[in-house]
């Protein structure tokens, strides 16, 4: 039973990552973890023969920290992005300043080998995250803003279409359900009373959208390692006039497999994403020259480039459940600014196999 469980709880613990990106949308997070699981059930072909538990049930837990401003690869302190009267105003300065921003993501994920080459999934996140700002608005001098509810619900297919006895070659395509809430709203500088909170404050993306995941995979009795190439293709605009940006990413890893039920591992990626595109008009104020308030509602200030290091450990606990800590952050940032960054990401997944 350890040669049939031990190869899919490992990869289980592979496919469950959860990695973050800077000033994400906190449904980009859902998404991604969602991406990387077509390189699950890194199992041989003998094993794949013997093995009856066809079903994968895990719930995952996962929390994100934004601090630090950046412009490009140039880090920018709190007041060098707060913009105050008597200043000249720039496209790099505002008068609404988020601070810390924090992000969780619980995630029940579904999977069923259909056959040994071809795996069906469902994602299923609840999103909630906090937003502390500073600002020159009179009684909001610093102020928080919230929000939570069901994410972008997504449904997944890896399809394994080339395999040796010790390696194999994944391809995987899903779809992604708009879902999640992109009407939050909350009480902010720009007027009165509760209005629409910017992107960083929506749980979902509004639109239809297409995870796509190409992996080679190597394994052996003392470790395992692969690569991936992974993407995700927004369609369309969402009915506040916005899309968020396509997502790439290329990265590697190894994980050691000598240590008995303790599994560690690391990875590295390589992440690009765009700006948003269109802009909700409800987030901008009339000043034709600076319309943005804060950088979380400049639809430029999103995306850009990032290197992750993650690192994890896995144990399997009884053959059949299985447990993963992770803590990840970036070694490199070049992000369209001024937008925060990730600080650090930890996620903790319990999952088993029936």
């Amino acid at each position: 039973m350890r040669k049939i469980f031990n190869p899919l709880i490992a990869s289980l613990f592979a496919a469950s990552s959860l990695p973050a990106w800077s000033q994400t949308v906190p449904s980009d997070l859902a998404e991604i973890s969602m991406e990387e699981l077509f390189s699950a059930n890194v199992v041989s072909t003998e094993e794949a023969l013997q093995r009856s538990k066809r079903w994968h049930l895990s719930y995952r837990y996962g929390f994100s920290d934004f601090e630090q401003h950046y412009v490009g690869t140039q880090k920018r302190s709190y007041q060098q992005v707060l913009w105050t009267p008597g200043e000249a105003r720039t496209t790099e300065n505002y008068p609404v300043v988020p601070t810390e921003i924090r992000q969780e993501v619980q995630a029940l994920l579904v999977g069923y080998d259909y056959s040994s080459d071809l795996t069906l999934r469902l994602s299923v996140p609840y999103i909630k995250q906090s937003s502390d700002h500073i600002s020159i608005v009179p009684g909001y001098d610093e102020f928080n803003i919230s929000s939570s509810g069901l994410g972008d619900i997504v449904t997944f297919a890896d399809y394994t279409f080339l395999k040796t006895i010790n390696s194999r070659w994944r391809a995987g395509v899903g779809l992604s359900v708009p879902t999640g809430s992109i009407d939050e709203q909350g009480d902010t500088p720009r007027a009165p009373g509760n209005q629409q909170l910017p992107y960083t404050m929506q749980v979902g993306s509004g639109t239809w959208d297409l995870p796509l995941g190409l992996a080679y995979e190597k394994y052996g009795e003392m470790f395992r390692w692969g690569a991936d190439l992974r993407a995700t293709i927004r369609t369309g605009e969402n009915d506040r006039d916005y899309r968020l940006g396509n997502k790439f990413s290329a990265g590697g890893w190894l994980s050691f497999s000598q240590f008995g039920r303790l599994k560690p591992s690391l990875r590295l990626d390589y992440r690009w994403q765009d700006q948003i595109r269109g802009h909700d008009q409800t987030l901008s104020v009339p000043n034709p020259s600076f319309p943005y308030p804060a950088p979380v509602a400049d639809p430029t200030a999103f995306g850009g480039e990032q290197i992750e290091l993650t690192l994890a450990l896995d144990f399997d606990i009884n053959g059949s459940w299985f447990v993963r800590g992770e803590y990840s952050e970036p070694l490199w940032l070049d992000l369209n600014g001024p937008q925060t960054a990730e600080k650090y990401h930890f996620a903790l997944t319990l999952g088993t196999a029936f």
